[in-house]
This record gives structure tokens, sequence and C-alpha cells, in this order.
């Protein structure tokens, strides 16, 4: 199949029959050195269709899976605080989703390396900010990963490096894709999530609704 035989890839929101193939996604997504705690577990994909199912999309493409983003609601306040992935999303559960939260809070979004560039995060990213404002969440809220940090971390703190990506002197992969959809950076999360790339550290990235 040629590329201009895919079909056009379709969002909705997450079903129970899509846990394995979720799994083997996030499987693509985040091979080592990142660990197994990076995919999501069954599980916690059933956890997070009982708290907040109009918050849980995919993106297909014919049969396949093609890109998934996992949203939670939090208190406004909660997630302007200094915090941990792990401490604002239950271990990654969403036991902590708050249906009255004024935030929405970007908890993950993966896609496919196959089909990234090609417009699939900025489609999760606008249907969520669409989600967001239609709930009348005051912002959208999340902790960006920092990928490139770690070519940068022997010769600047993250507090730096994000300052850099933010004014367009350094483009970091993840960071400067989620300025252009209109997030701005409010500050650093230190020690946000294990993860080898972004040295534990994220950006605290808001969007105001």
């Amino acid at each position: 199949m040629t590329e201009l035989d895919h079909p056009p890839p379709m969002l909705r929101l997450r079903v129970p029959e899509d846990v394995g193939e979720i799994r083997n996604l996030m499987v693509r997504v985040y091979p080592p050195p990142h660990g197994p705690e990076a995919i999501w577990s069954a599980e916690n994909l059933r956890r997070h269709l009982a708290a907040f199912p109009e918050g849980q999309m995919v993106v297909e493409a014919g049969e396949h899976l093609v890109g998934t983003a996992t949203t939670q609601r939090v208190s406004l306040a909660a997630a302007l605080a200094p915090h941990t992935w792990s401490g604002i999303t239950g271990h990654g559960s969403l036991s902590t989703h708050d249906p009255a939260g004024e935030a929405l809070y970007g908890v993950n979004i993966a896609v496919d390396p196959a089909w990234q560039g090609r417009g699939i995060g900025r489609l999760l990213y606008e249907a969520r900010i669409d989600l967001a404002r239609r709930l009348g969440c005051r912002a959208f809220v999340a902790g960006a990963r920092i990928p490139g940090y770690h070519r940068h971390a022997a010769e600047m703190s993250p507090e730096a490096y994000v300052d850099a990506v933010a004014a367009g002197r350094i483009f970091d992969p993840t960071l400067s894709k989620q300025l252009l959809v209109g997030f701005q950076v409010r500050g650093v999360l230190r020690n946000y999530a294990h993860d080898v790339e972004t040295m534990g550290h994220a950006a605290l990235i808001v969007m105001d609704l």
C-alpha cells in the first residue's frame, strides 16, 4: 500500500475493544530505553474509560490505531502548582479525576512513529481543546516532555533549556510543536516523571480558554 492509498485518519472516542491495540501502539512509541512503565496497562486503560470516557480519544486509519490521547479534569490550582505526573494522575489511573475541575489536564498523547509529522498529534490536540471549551474549563494544562534536553543537560538547566525552546533558539521534538498549537510555558516541573530523554523534567504548558 502506498502512502496515497492510506485511508484518511479518523478521530473517535476510545472504546474497551481498543485496549490491546493501544498497548501495541505505545510499545511502538516508547521503545527502549523507555521502560515498561511507559506502556499503559490494560487495567489502567479500563480505569480511564470508567473515570472520564469523553476524555479518552484515539485516531484510526483503516483497521489500525495511529494515535491516542488521555485526559482528565483537575482543579486549576492543582494543575498550576508544582506536581509530578504520578501525583496528579493517580499513578496513571485517573483516580484523581475531578468532574468539576476547571482545568483539562493532558495526561498522555502518543502517535505511531510511522504517522508522525502527518497531523495526528494536532488532530488530538484540537479535539481536546474543543472538549475543554465545551466542558467550560478555564484552561488546558499539561506537563510537556522535553526529549531534546538530554543533549543539552551538561551545559544548561532544564529552566534554561525550556526558555531557549520557547524563544525559538532550540528546537525540541515535543515542546516546540506544542507551542505551535498555542500553549504557553508557565515554568518547569522538576522530577516530573522518570524519563531518560528529559532527565525526569517537563515544561508546565498552559492554554487559557
